[in-house]
């Protein structure tokens, strides 16, 4: 992925609001987010300011800001689809985040930092979110997340004896998860958009799966290439 000096130039008027860490973190959320539809851009980009929005010179200025962040998001949707497409091939996972960018194993903080932009783009679609971690199939997509969110800080005494080991293990597995939570977004957006008898655009998960194998759509590719990809990610 890559952007040019005058974008990084034009996304330092989102400092110190949100850093490049963590915006990468924010923008890998909202591409990931498996709801039948896009968060749109409208939606997410008032979400990065909330009531610290930058003071900006000009209006030439505004449009240069939120075009690099389009580009920004554009670039991180086509890295992570091309993984995607890797990891159903083949199951190699080449989905690098910007926390592995150095190719050296993170830090927990920098983990920290990049889950804490994930987790605001969660903010914005909280039922979606909610019913994949109350659904055993969906749980493990998410597990990883959770040893990073900045939730109530731990005594060092609640701590596992192997809590780093645990936390070393999480960060491993994020960008395997970021591919399968694309691919359930995918094929969500798909089926939601499939043309359907009269004109349904929604096919529901007890109807018959557009794949034609007969089986209801929540027992045949609702559930199969989930757990497919799933398993995959976990190799």
């Amino acid at each position: 992925m890559t952007i040019g000096t005058r974008d990084l130039a034009s996304l330092a008027a989102l400092r110190p609001v949100i850093s490049p860490l963590e915006l990468n973190g924010y923008l890998t959320g909202i591409v990931v987010t498996p709801r039948p539809a896009p968060i749109l851009p409208s939606t997410w980009m008032m979400r990065l300011w909330s009531e610290d929005c930058p003071i900006f010179d000009d209006e030439a200025q505004i449009e240069t800001v939120l075009g690099a962040l389009i580009k920004r998001y554009n670039a991180i949707s086509t890295e992570i689809d091309r993984s995607v497409n890797r990891l159903e091939v083949d199951g190699t996972v080449t989905y690098r985040p910007l926390f592995l960018a150095d190719n050296e194993k993170p830090t927990h903080d920098s983990v920290r930092t990049w889950v804490r932009g994930f987790w605001k783009a969660m903010t914005l679609a909280p039922g979606t979110w909610s019913r994949l971690a109350e659904d055993e199939r969906t749980q493990i997509l998410i597990r990883p997340f959770v040893g990073f969110f900045d939730f109530q800080p731990h005594e060092p005494d609640d701590l596992p004896a192997n809590a780093d080991a645990i936390l070393d293990e999480d960060a491993a597995l994020i960008p395997r998860m970021v591919l399968v939570l694309r691919k359930l977004a995918r094929l969500r957006q798909a089926y939601t958009h499939a043309p359907g008898p009269g004109h349904r655009t929604k096919i529901g998960r007890n109807e018959p799966c557009a794949c034609g194998s007969g089986l209801k759509y929540k027992r045949c590719c609702a559930a199969l290439d989930l757990s497919t990809l799933i398993n995959r990610g976990m190799q």
